[in-house]
């Protein structure tokens, strides 16, 4: 899975060591958000992924004394935000780095590889998962595979005290990769609101999110990817 694709190139998923289809995935993003590695060793396709979005954000052709010190804020603010959920573990990141119709996105994704017991019925598992406290829950399959959909909600929610109130919604997809290894794939999506308007947006988010899940593929060796468009957004593979 790549960052650094432009629009008129096919995905090229990567592949780990293993040997099965479950080892790589792709799922399909609109244009306007890109896929950022966090993960432990992968600080230069980090370093790649946000170069490449803020030369698309502020591109050559614009001034250089002026646009240097931009570049440099636009840099620091998404290594910022980045920093977070690499000393947390997380895999990736996939975050709209452009406005939406001129509205700015207030929603992100996590990607975390999760090792549980080897061995253990992913439907077992499931099961426990269905039976904890979530507003919502439902089983799922993506491409074969058995999984789990739940949704938790927090209201009054603080990142710190500089920032304002805020309500936020959790939509995870935890899906088995492999039940003898234990290796589940969750995928985080998260949006926030704190007025009526922006939380239509965020539940129209949610709807988005689901959408994108319906193109989730396994890319690893043997698996089939008919069905899957030639082009790719940069960022979604």
């Amino acid at each position: 899975m790549t960052a650094d694709q432009t629009d008129d190139q096919p995905a090229e998923p990567t592949t780990r060591a293993a040997g099965k289809p479950t080892d790589a995935w792709l799922m399909l993003l609109p244009p306007g958000w890109a896929r950022f590695p966090t993960g432990e060793g992968r600080e230069r396709e980090l370093d790649r992924a946000i170069e490449e979005v803020v030369l698309r954000a502020l591109p050559d052709s614009m001034p250089r004394d002026k646009v240097e010190p931009f570049r440099r804020m636009l840099r620091d603010e998404l290594y910022k935000n980045l920093s977070e959920a690499r000393d947390a573990g997380t895999g990736a990141v996939y975050l709209p780095t452009e406005p939406m119709e001129g509205v700015q996105v207030p929603a992100s994704i996590a990607e975390v590889e999760w090792v549980g017991e080897a061995g253990s019925d992913p439907l077992q598992v499931v099961a426990a998962v269905l039976g904890d406290d979530y507003e919502d829950s439902d089983l799922v399959e993506l491409d074969g595979r058995p999984g789990v959909r739940v949704v938790h909600t927090r209201h009054r929610a603080r990142r710190d005290d500089t920032w304002p109130e805020l309500s936020t919604r959790q939509v995870v997809y935890a899906v088995s990769r492999d039940e003898e290894a234990g290796e589940w794939l969750l995928l985080s999506f998260s949006t926030v609101w704190n007025n009526h308007s922006s939380q239509m947006l965020a539940e129209a988010l949610v709807l988005f999110f689901d959408a994108v899940m319906t193109t989730f593929r396994w890319a690893g060796p043997g698996a089939d990817l008919q069905g899957i468009p030639e082009r790719v957004v940069p960022g979604s593979a």
